[in-house]
């Protein structure tokens, strides 16, 4: 037998190296695919503006990549940790009861992989009817496209995300396996986490079968376990459709019919232009934040502001708001001034707790300023224009960005000990920056607004459109800058692939409850009774704002829209409420949650990010305490006067 540890031995395939390969290789594919829409979409956008004559079939290649993007890369962003779940409990039981939090985590990885398991199952023969008939998309004599291809990566991308969370399972086992040879006995370990496990799916199916329950309180109670499995640590989007397949299975009584409509959402629920939005705009933000935009705005910023009290405060807020405009996601912002602003602030005098509550505070104005993927992804749960969305959160944005700059300006002069040292806020920044300097810095992310909103505004293009020429602008910018690197342009393409999966499977499991809970007859019994109840609509809408504050606590923004918003929309549809105006009230509603304990999303970015052991996630909390209550007046302003958010609609 040959020496394995002798160099140019025979090594046998080990078979996980093989699955690691095929997992990279659809990662490429799901990549480069991305890139080749933002392609795509601009050659359209240019064919159809220069030359009237717009390039067939794009939309329909749009609407079926989608799906298909999504799940070549599920794999990947299962093996990245990109999936999402809460890890409020979860990752404290790893941390201080390391037996019981692996063998509960092995279990939620077998639950994912049975969930894949079945996808692949009952999307098979939707792929092979498609592959024995030829079925394509598109109409004869114009554009048509085989869809057996897209099928088939859904498919296999399934199948590996199967393999991968088995993977996942076979670490947590080994783990808990070296941990009792070493003679761990934690009291109530692997035994306590399965049989919890149990009791948990035993209750569930108790009430839905020994109980003679209606659909409706089966969908209700349904809502219940939703909340109580994303907290304790199951990946929201594997919670919300394995218990949406047991759901209509209880209520239907059959098995089948839950795995048709569970490959159904699969299969087709993305089957639309407007999804391309996602992985554009989260692209176009990656590619500004590897071009050091976002360094530039507040080194701009800081100029602009150096006369006034706690001006360093002020321009991290003003740089937050301008930089929100070209970036769809919060965290994207609260990543880059951690790193930009903290560091510079707390050189210069400023409290640590005003430092990193600063940026805390303004990093949630780029889920309200558009563009911004909360808004997207409000617009799809509740089938409303994705462009009045982005322009109605405009105003919102630019009101919350004031209302920082005030509460800097009252604390900096009321309570000054808290804000920085005396010498601090009384001498001037310096800044020595010429007239040109300035502009040289402002001028690319000035050029990306007026390219994204402009167009939107102005509709010369779509919001997937925009986004799409915005990714390429700012590719173009970022080669400009010399900032692009293959590394750093495969890495901003990976990423997009992973956050796009990420997301993407959310609304897949938030469409597939949606139906469930519609199925169930929930929103028409919940007009019944709001109307019966006389609770009326101020009285509905002060609890939905209540729920959305309240639910910010434990969960995070994203899970929050997907449980709610599907239930609110059809139960407020008698009121006939303006959707657009609706959407930025949740918005700012769910924002809040990101500067609350104990999940506080932003806070934990922000200390991830600082490495800072002079500060902690208590401080951050605290610090972010003023401008979370500065959200919640600006939330009552929009609330009672919804002309603030429909100003420019």
């Amino acid at each position: 037998m040959a020496d394995r540890s002798a160099p140019g031995a025979v090594r046998r395939c080990d078979p996980m190296v093989a699955v690691d390969w095929a997992i990279s290789g659809l990662n490429a594919i799901g990549t480069l695919w991305i890139f080749a829409i933002m392609v795509a979409i601009n050659a359209d956008v240019f064919a159809r503006f220069l030359f009237s004559a717009p390039i067939s079939g794009v939309p329909l290649l749009i609407e079926l990549s989608i799906v298909a993007i999504v799940f070549v890369q599920l794999a990947a962003a299962l093996r990245g940790g990109r999936m999402t779940r809460s890890d409020v409990l979860i990752g404290r039981l790893l941390s201080s009861r390391a037996m019981l939090g692996h063998t509960l985590q092995a279990i939620y990885h077998l639950a994912g992989a049975v969930l894949m398991a079945g996808i692949v199952l009952y999307v098979l023969p939707i792929f092979e009817r498609a592959w024995e008939r030829n079925t394509y998309a598109g109409l004869e004599g114009d554009v048509t496209i085989a869809i057996w291809p897209f099928k088939l990566f859904l498919v296999l991308g399934a199948g590996f995300c199967a393999v991968q969370f088995l993977r996942e399972l076979r670490v947590d086992l080994r783990f808990i396996a070296r941990q009792r040879r070493e003679g761990d006995r934690e009291l109530g370990g692997p035994l306590a986490g399965i049989a919890a496990a149990i009791a948990v799916a035993l209750v569930f199916l108790a009430l839905g079968t020994a109980f003679d329950f209606s659909r409706a309180q089966i969908a209700v109670i349904s809502v219940l376990f939703v909340l109580f499995l994303v907290y304790v640590g199951v990946h929201v989007g594997v919670a919300l459709s394995l218990l949406s397949f047991v759901c209509v299975w209880i209520m239907r009584d059959n098995f089948e019919i839950a795995g048709r409509l569970m490959a159904l959402a699969a299969s087709e629920g993305l089957q639309r232009y407007e999804f391309g939005v996602i992985p554009l705009f989260v692209l176009m933000g990656l590619f500004v934040s590897v071009s050091d935009i976002g360094k530039d705005t507040y080194d701009v910023a800081n100029h602009l502001f150096r006369r006034f009290k706690a001006g360093l405060g002020t321009a991290t807020v003003g740089a937050n708001a301008v930089f929100a405009a070209v970036t769809g996601t919060s965290i994207a912002s609260a990543s880059v001034f951690t790193k930009v602003a903290v560091p510079e602030m707390l050189r210069l005098g400023y409290r640590p707790r005003f430092a990193v509550g600063v940026v805390a505070g303004s990093s949630v104005l780029g889920m309200l300023i558009p563009p911004s993927l909360l808004l997207i992804l409000f617009g799809i749960l509740a089938e409303t224009s994705i462009g009045d969305l982005f322009i109605a959160g405009v105003v919102p944005g630019l009101l919350l960005s004031a209302a920082y700059c005030a509460l800097i300006w009252f604390m900096a002069h009321r309570f000054p000990d808290r804000v920085a040292s005396r010498e601090t806020l009384e001498r001037e920044t310096r800044s020595e920056m010429s007239a040109r300097e300035l502009a040289t810095k402002i001028a690319p992310i000035v050029l990306l607004i007026l390219i994204v909103l402009g167009g939107i505004y102005g509709g010369v293009f779509t919001a997937t459109e925009a986004g799409a020429v915005g990714a390429l602008g700012a590719l173009i910018l970022t080669l400009v800058k010399r900032k692009l690197t293959w590394k750093t342009f495969w890495e901003a393409l990976s990423e997009t692939g992973h956050v796009t999966a990420a997301i993407c499977f959310l609304l897949i499991a938030a469409q597939l409850y949606s139906r469930t809970i519609a199925m169930s007859g929930v929103p028409n019994l919940m007009e019944q009774y709001i109307l019966a109840s006389g609770l009326g609509y101020a009285g509905l809408l002060a609890v939905y704002i209540v729920v959305l504050i309240l639910l910010g606590t434990i969960l995070d923004a994203g899970s929050i829209m997907l449980i709610t918003v599907p239930l609110a929309v059809p139960a407020l549809a008698s009121f006939d409420i303006d959707l657009v105006w609706f959407g930025i009230v949740t918005i700012i509603a769910v924002e809040i949650g990101l500067l609350t304990p104990p999940l506080g999303l932003a806070c934990f970015v922000i200390h991830n990010n600082l490495q800072d052991r002079r500060i902690k996630v208590e401080d951050i909390f605290w610090g972010a305490a003023p401008f979370a209550l500065t959200m919640l007046v600006v939330l009552i302003l929009v609330t009672v006067f919804p002309w603030i958010a429909l100003a420019l609609v």
